[in-house]
This record gives structure tokens, C-alpha cells and sequence, in this order.
């Protein structure tokens, strides 16, 4: 994963996630939207083959890249908590 800015103002990103496809813009999206300050929140992938996803964000009355940090914080906190319920889940039926 490479992020690349290509647009960063006070209440608006656009960003390139080079090397990803559909999944992580998805779920970055879908998490931004839970944020009510969010205006807008998606991203585009011109050409399935040769491009990266450009993730666009516009927020009201929040940083845009505050709101952004926060997204990925809790995107984070989501995968560990999936973890470690999976690592639960899995060591109660040990295959021998």
C-alpha cells in the first residue's frame, strides 16, 4: 500500500492508495461514513487493471485529516477486536 496526496485543504483530501483494490477503499469509505461530519465519502478506480482507488473526502465542520486519522484508528481497533474473537474461535476447535 502507497498513499500518494493529491489534494489536501482544511476540509477536503483526495489520496491515491496505490498497489489496493476494491476491499480496504470500501471499508475506509463505509467507516467514514459513520463520522457526521462527513460530507462526502468514496472513491473511484478508473481502470480495474493498471489504476489505484482515489479516495476523495469532504468534510463540514471537521480537519479532514483529523476525521481521516480517526477512521483508520478505528478501522484498526475493529480488526484487532476481530482477531482476537477469531483466535478465540478457532483455539475451542483445534484440529489434531
Amino acid at each position: 500500500m502507497k498513499p500518494r496526496t493529491i489534494e489536501n485543504t482544511k476540509f477536503e483530501m483526495i489520496f491515491e492508495i496505490g498497489g489496493e483494490g476494491h476491499s480496504f477503499p470500501n471499508l475506509l469509505r463505509k467507516t467514514l461514513l459513520e463520522e457526521p461530519a462527513v460530507e462526502f465519502a468514496g472513491y473511484n478506480i478508473e481502470h480495474p487493471l493498471l489504476a489505484s482507488p482515489i479516495v476523495t473526502l469532504r468534510t463540514k465542520r471537521r480537519q479532514a485529516n483529523v476525521v481521516l486519522r480517526e477512521a483508520l484508528e478505528k478501522m484498526l481497533a475493529r480488526t484487532e477486536e476481530f482477531r482476537k474473537k477469531f483466535n478465540q474461535a478457532t483455539s475451542d476447535h483445534s484440529i489434531d
